[in-house]
């Protein structure tokens, strides 16, 4: 038996035992489906994010930035209010942007990188660089449905360590499709189910699947990026109604990461016939 891994960067690493050879998606999974779409985009928003970050790697400040940058769009779109500091010294404050997901999506951004600043809390200490970022983002807001659908999901944990196996159990009220992604610390996004190995994806109506299963033949072991000590991620899982037979490998490839405005942009097409739940994570290194 051969171990392959989905992908190479992810901290969420896939590892799957080869035991058949399976055919080839099949051929209409090249044209994605008509675009239904109820919601709206609000075009050119324009919004800043900084970063002063203790004890993180420059790569994880900047990407606190954008993210934060981000948060700030979609809720100036969503006319909420944005809380914003410029100081991190807890690595879940990465998880709280992605929850803005549940208010909108990134669809198109042009980001700009301003000169490297500084933070200072006062005189008595020493000032620290901050990353500061500006971006002008469509940002599109999903229409409000009810939830027919009763999507429930949960994780076998919210904090691993490197090696350690994530598991999710998932339920619906009634029959349904579902896709599970993970949003990732490198600030991409992979389908990772349905994939390769199991496509089927329909789900009975009260029917608990986990993800994977104890004898499935992929197992989601839980990696840092390499030089990080922790990260912040999180499981976006999709359900729609069975009758709408949504294809989802018209639209994803699986396992195959894509930057997170490209994914928002893609989901789009579908999320206003769906219902979606976020699983925030931590990823820690031994």
């Amino acid at each position: 038996m051969t171990r392959f891994s989905m992908r190479k960067r992810n901290p969420c690493r896939i590892l799957v035992l080869l035991l058949l050879v399976l055919p080839a998606l099949p051929a209409d999974a090249a044209s994605p489906q008509k675009a239904d779409r109820s919601g709206a985009v609000v075009a050119g928003i324009i919004a800043e994010g900084a970063c002063a970050v203790v004890g993180m790697s420059a790569e994880q400040s900047q990407l606190t930035a954008l993210q934060r940058a981000r948060a700030a769009a979609i809720e100036q779109a969503a006319g909420v209010s944005v809380t914003s500091a410029t100081l991190v010294t807890d690595y879940t404050v990465a998880g709280d942007f992605i929850k803005t997901y549940a208010r909108g999506f990134i669809v198109a951004e042009k980001v700009t990188w301003l000169p490297l600043g500084q933070y200072q809390k006062d005189a008595t200490t020493a000032p620290i660089p901050e990353y500061r970022v500006k971006i002008v983002a469509d940002v599109y807001l999903p229409k409000k449905k009810a939830k027919k659908i009763g999507l429930q999901a949960k994780l076998n944990n919210v904090i691993f360590r490197n090696g350690e196996k994530a598991r999710l159990t998932i339920k619906t009220k009634s029959a349904s499709g579902i896709a599970i992604f993970n949003i990732m610390a490198d600030d991409n996004v992979a389908l990772l189910f349905p994939n390769d190995y199991e496509k089927e994806n329909k789900l009975a109506a009260g029917h608990e699947f986990v993800f994977p299963a104890a004898d499935a033949k992929v197992e989601m072991e839980m990696q840092t990026l390499s030089g990080h000590r922790k990260d912040a991620e999180a499981f976006f899982i999709v359900a729609w109604e069975e009758a709408r037979e949504i294809n989802i490998f018209q639209y994803f490839a699986p396992g195959e990461a894509i930057p997170v405005s490209e994914f928002f942009a893609k989901l789009s097409d579908i999320i206003d016939q769906c219902e979606d739940t976020i699983l925030l994570y931590e990823v820690v290194a031994k």
